[in-house]
């Protein structure tokens, strides 16, 4: 793929080659006219970023002008995060929105995507033709910051940041330090970022500078020092959203929830299509147990990212993971019946793009509707379906999807198989459990105040029955088991354990007491026979039937 062709100082059009995605065609042959008169004779001009995506794959450009709507299907800024996702654009572009609509949310949704710069329908030719060189300009001058951010190389960005930094007539100078700053924390040195940024506010007062300083004071663990330096950012700039975001992360860190919150709202009704702030007021209602607030906001963030490449299986569970937390709290059995319809619309949506991907769909469709089966009340045939949507991995669990993996752990949370899960769950990677949403989502499941209680009063059980089985007390330990069962209905080891100790006492009673533990064993084994076992499970439960089988019926 080429990159940006150079041009004379005094004809910087000179060979630019310009791609114009709009659906408008007046619009079409107004933009042709306008570029022609300012130099810019290479235009391509295509309707739809279906189109878009398939000459992007075959040619690059060196100025793309991309409108906001382009009616139904995939928007402006989508395709420009699908462009930059699959590595596109050449370094040295510069890429611009352009929008009809001027409403404050419409132009931040279009902001956070981080074009080179937005422009607002109707605007004149000088406009466009200043607006168009001032861009092309910051790239040339910063030709070897933009070729490093292309590879996504942290320090190589550092060094030409530095670099460009050396001349005292830089005009892009706190850019190049705010950027500077961006990639010293993302290479974990906030320590570097904090006293680089202190040494240019010394110089100048900048709220982009702030909020990055409020950013590395975040990092450093000075969470009421970032608060500051982000409110001094968004009193500057009431519209910076991104400082609203780490001023609430600050906040929450430092135990002010109830301010974290309303940052949050505030930040959301300044910019309601922002998908960023939607999935952090899901992390933090989530964790406040607000599963209404958190499946809303999943709902606006589903819909938001419709034809994104944001749009992932991961997000899907995290939905629907919501639902069912929101539907077994609510104490209203119409959320419960209801349920299964919204976890189903949810699927369908998703399932036309999920199929055309690797991604294992039907197990993933299944583990869900296994969750719903155990919110309604069927433990019996949610374990079912469970075990049968992920079979085909038991022996490498490490081989499933991420998405599929931690939907399935946060399944057998739900379900009270509380040994299986901490086994499956070590098998994420670790990028997995760096994300906050899977990190919370996996948290709640463990945490919340319904499934902990069950958790912690199953443990309890579960661990006085083995203390009592090991010291020789068998009926004591029978006791301790079956009501552990009564905790958590579907637990496969407290299910063993019942059945090991009901083996080892039918050696001990007569005819009447053996006969009736000889029904309860042979139904708790009958029961695990009718769903799939891991190969642990599985080894033991043969062993006990191995066992069973000697006994003589009483």
């Amino acid at each position: 793929m080429n990159e940006t062709t150079q041009s004379a100082p005094d004809r910087p059009f000179k060979n630019k080659r310009v791609l114009l995605i709009d659906d408008q065609r007046s619009f079409q042959v107004m933009m042709k006219a306008m570029l022609q008169n300012v130099g810019l004779n290479k235009v391509t001009i295509l309707a739809t970023a279906e189109e878009a995506r398939r000459r992007c794959s075959k040619e690059s450009f060196d100025i793309y002008l991309i409108d906001y709507n382009l009616g139904s299907g995939e928007n402006g800024r989508q395709l420009l995060e699908y462009l930059r996702e699959a590595k596109l654009l050449p370094p040295l572009a510069v890429v611009f929105i352009v929008s009809g609509d001027n409403s404050r949310s419409m132009v931040l949704s279009a902001l956070e995507s981080e074009p080179d710069d937005y422009m607002m329908k109707p605007f004149s030719q000088d406009q466009l033709r200043l607006r168009l060189l001032r861009a092309l300009q910051r790239k040339q001058s910063l030709a070897g910051v933009f070729r490093a951010l292309a590879e996504q190389e942290p320090q190589a960005v550092i060094q030409a940041c530095d670099e460009a930094l050396k001349d005292e007539n830089n005009r892009y100078a706190n850019y190049c330090r705010c950027l500077m700053a961006e990639m010293l924390l993302r290479e974990q040195e906030p320590q570097r970022a904090h006293d680089l940024l202190i040494q240019a506010l010394n110089d100048v007062e900048s709220s982009w500078m702030r909020m990055s300083l409020g950013k590395a004071c975040y990092l450093l663990g000075q969470h009421e020092a970032a608060v500051e330096h982000l409110k001094k950012a968004v009193q500057d700039r009431p519209l910076m959203v991104e400082a609203y975001r780490w001023m609430a992360s600050a906040q929450l860190a430092a135990s002010h929830n109830d301010a974290a919150m309303e940052t949050l709202e505030r930040a959301i009704q300044i910019s309601p299509q922002s998908g960023m702030l939607h999935q952090q007021m899901a992390e933090v209602s989530l964790a406040r147990e607000d599963y209404l607030k958190a499946k809303d906001s999943l709902s606006t963030l589903m819909e938001l990212n419709r034809f994104s490449v944001q749009r992932t299986p991961q997000a899907l569970g995290n939905y629907i993971h919501c639902l069912i937390l929101y539907a077994l709290h609510s104490e209203d059995p119409y959320h419960i019946a209801n349920l299964q319809k919204q976890v189903n619309s949810a699927l369908y949506r998703c399932r036309d793009a999920l199929l055309t991907t690797e991604f294992d769909y039907a197990a993933f469709e299944q583990v869900c509707q296994a969750r719903v089966q155990m919110a309604r009340g069927d433990l019996v045939r949610g374990k079912k379906m469970l075990y049968k949507a992920h079979q085909n991995y038991m022996a490498e669990p490490e081989r499933m999807p991420e998405a599929l993996l931690s939907e399935t752990v946060l399944g057998l949370l739900q379900l009270g198989e509380f040994e299986y899960a901490d086994q499956l769950q070590a098998c994420l990677s670790e990028s997995a459990l760096a994300d906050p949403m899977v990190s919370q989502c996996l948290s709640s499941a463990r945490h919340d105040s319904l499934l902990a209680e069950r958790n912690q009063k199953y443990q309890e059980l579960n661990e006085q029955g083995i203390l009592a089985y090991k010291n020789g007390h068998l009926d004591e330990a029978l006791l301790f088991f079956r009501d552990a069962l009564r905790r958590a209905p579907a637990n496969t080891s407290a299910a063993l354990n019942k059945i090991q100790v009901l083996i080892q006492l039918l050696g001990q009673y007569k005819k009447d007491r053996g006969t009736e533990l000889y029904e309860e064993c042979r139904a708790t084994l009958s029961a695990l026979d009718a769903v799939i076992l891991n190969q642990t499970q599985r080894a033991r439960l043969d062993e006990l039937h191995a066992e069973f089988a000697q006994l003589r019926r009483p």
